[in-house]
């Protein structure tokens, strides 16, 4: 089923969600289309579990990502990374046809992601206060709202092309800025030690 839902995305992300059919799909993976309904209930059935299992994927690379880097520097600029280059992955047609189509599924989908990479960010906070690498004075609200316009499509569109030029440097420069306004000294000497 994960591979049948992985290639139904590829598919979504290439042409739309609105422009492929059930047809499509049974045509485009060589399955009768009595097969796919033994799956799914309709198209929006299918746009719903694909959605939540491209969270899932997500959710699981987070995970993993907080767990293979202990320090919270480099486990914050590995998940703010990887956030906004999937949100670049995502293309137009499918933001756009997602929205207008399945708005429901969107807005749902969207507000599970938002919630769980806020509440990685914030745990990720406590902990570099409790480890004396982040300031204990900055406002966790405004970290929230940085890393909420950060998770926003719509915004990342807006500036896309002039992110996606220098990517490496760009997002560098960001995260570097970003650091030294909530790192301690503790963790402005880790910052420039290792970045």
């Amino acid at each position: 089923m994960n591979n049948l839902l992985d290639n139904i995305s590829t598919l979504f992300n290439k042409y739309g969600v609105k422009s492929v059919t059930m047809d499509d799909i049974a045509r485009e993976f060589g399955i009768s289309k009595k097969t796919l309904y033994q799956h799914f209930e309709n198209k929006t059935d299918v746009v719903y579990k694909v959605a939540l299992f491209e969270f899932d994927n997500e959710r699981e690379e987070l995970e993993k990502l907080c767990q293979e880097h202990q320090h919270v520097i480099d486990q914050l600029f590995v998940i703010s990374k990887l956030m906004i280059e999937i949100n670049f992955k995502l293309t137009l047609s499918l933001t756009y046809s997602m929205d207008k189509y399945y708005s429901k599924i969107w807005s749902e989908l969207l507000n599970k992601r938002e919630t769980h990479i806020l509440n990685i960010i914030t745990n990720n906070f406590n902990t570099g206060i409790k480890q004396g690498i982040y300031r204990k004075d900055v406002d966790m609200n405004i970290i929230q709202h940085f890393y909420a316009f950060l998770l926003n499509i719509k915004s990342i569109e807006m500036y896309n092309d002039w992110i996606v030029e220098k990517f490496e440097d760009t997002f560098k420069t960001i995260f570097i800025y970003h650091i030294r306004g909530i790192a301690n000294k503790v963790g402005i000497e880790y910052l420039e030690k290792h970045f």
